[in-house]
């Protein structure tokens, strides 16, 4: 079982051995690994896989029909009709029970209309016969959120499930590289985050430093144009998006921040940030709702794909010396005085995974059922989270190369004051441990003590 994605497999089981045909829509950002999830749930299953090119309706039909003969289907035309290759697939597999996988279904869809009406006739007669899924892949969430369901119209009442891959969590991480020391894990994940399908790209035999270059600095390397391949792939006016995802992978993170640097109209950063978001590059950060919600920062933004974030910081300011340095010594000139600071700020995320998972198995002192930071004025709570009785349990995580000491939780519990809360419970994290004098200060509270070392 590939790491992490038994759920969305076995949901997809589910749907296969139900009594009728179905048609199901499976989609996430490149990265996440969709490809695996589909690529796991067919390996015991006779299926049909199908590549849809970017190409005008007539090209796509001629291609997908050249790839079909050499899998031994015969067309008298070499110019078939979409309707005929599936009326192909649907007579020679008329005994088996199978899988028919379109992937990057949206470019057939954005071709021509025809291709919504043709998809939907095939998987109504698939249904009542019982022999089929049809698994329409996409990478693009931008289309399948966005423009998906008002093509397909009232076709959507034939959907089956619409399952979108989500990143994979830290611990996959962990359990993906198998290292006891997870301090590496932790830099891995700052780097490429939950995108699990770029996990092989880094070697846990060579050092940080060697990864970051052998995949983001050396010449064909798998990430060296990472940001602008997210924006060429499926948006215009890459110009505009690059600027701003410069602007909030450098600390201009609010719209007014944008607009001074950029001199873009704030009304444009809007339309631009909403489709970066479309795609699960760029998310809007909001506080957990509490008394003190006058001393949020609002309009918060900022780069939730971590890859493209890395380019953006630190490659894309600089590439003209990417061209002319050689790797090591571009790394030395431009990264290494501030990378242990970029890897630093993945720790909340895990902090806050870690937490969920407690949850989950009724490890903490209350049944979170709501949870979420608070970004103020002043600080950030990295995690509050609320039962049903209006327990609180709040917790920080220490960001800096020192243990966690006294002066550093009474920022944390100004932080506190100003959310207006006063939580049941306090969870501290530490990369560094925690200063010994801490405990002693702090025996008034119900206080749990967790080295992120130790996860």
């Amino acid at each position: 079982m590939i790491i992490g994605r038994s759920a969305e497999v076995e949901y997809l089981n589910k749907i296969f051995g139900s009594p009728e045909g179905s048609l199901v829509t499976l989609y996430g950002r490149a990265g996440v690994g969709t490809s695996s999830v589909w690529h796991e749930f067919v390996k015991d299953k006779k299926y049909i896989y199908i590549k849809c090119p970017k190409a005008s309706s007539k090209q796509i039909n001629f291609l997908i029909a050249g790839d079909l003969s050499l899998k031994g289907f015969d067309f008298n035309d070499p110019f078939p009709s979409f309707s005929t290759i599936l009326e192909s697939i649907y007579n020679k597999y008329k005994l088996d029970k199978f899988v028919l996988v379109l992937d990057d279904f949206e470019n057939c869809f954005k071709a021509d209309d025809s291709f919504v009406n043709d998809i939907f006739s095939y998987a109504k007669l698939n249904k009542n016969d019982n022999r089929s899924m049809c698994l329409l892949v996409s990478h693009d969430t931008r289309y399948v959120e966005n423009a998906f369901i008002s093509k397909i119209g009232k076709n959507a009442l034939s959907l089956n499930g619409i399952l979108k891959i989500q990143p994979v969590s830290f611990i996959d991480l962990v359990m993906y590289y198998n290292i006891e020391d997870t301090s590496v894990c932790m830099d891995y994940y700052a780097l490429l985050g939950g995108n699990i399908g770029f996990y092989s790209c880094f070697d846990k035999k060579v050092s940080l430093k060697e990864n970051i270059i052998n995949n983001f600095l050396k010449p064909h390397s798998v990430f060296r144009r990472a940001g602008n391949d997210v924006v060429l792939e499926y948006l215009r006016e890459v110009n505009v998006y690059a600027t701003i995802l410069y602007c909030l992978s450098n600390g201009h993170n609010k719209l007014n921040d944008i607009f001074l640097h950029t001199g873009f109209s704030r009304a444009k950063i809007s339309v631009y940030l909403k489709n970066l978001m479309a795609l699960d590059t760029v998310e809007k950060v909001a506080s957990f709702d509490t008394p003190g919600n006058e001393n949020t920062m609002k309009g918060v933004y900022r780069i939730s794909n971590p890859i493209v974030n890395f380019w953006y910081k630190f490659v894309y300011p600089h590439e003209s010396y990417l061209e002319l340095m050689p790797a090591d010594k571009f790394y030395d000139t431009f990264i290494n005085d501030n990378i242990s600071d970029f890897l630093k700020d993945t720790l909340p995320l895990i902090c806050k995974e870690y937490l969920n998972l407690l949850n989950k198995k009724h490890g903490l002192p209350i049944k979170v059922s709501k949870y979420g930071e608070w970004v103020g004025k002043a600080g950030t709570i990295h995690y509050i989270g609320k039962d049903e009785h209006r327990n609180i349990l709040a917790a920080y995580c220490a960001l800096g190369n020192e243990p966690l000491n006294y002066s550093e939780y009474e920022w944390f519990d100004y932080c506190l004051k100003e959310a207006r809360i006063n939580p049941d419970y306090i969870y501290l994290f530490s990369k560094k441990g925690f200063d010994e004098d801490l405990e002693e200060m702090l025996t008034d509270k119900e206080v749990t003590y967790v080295d992120i070392r130790n996860l």
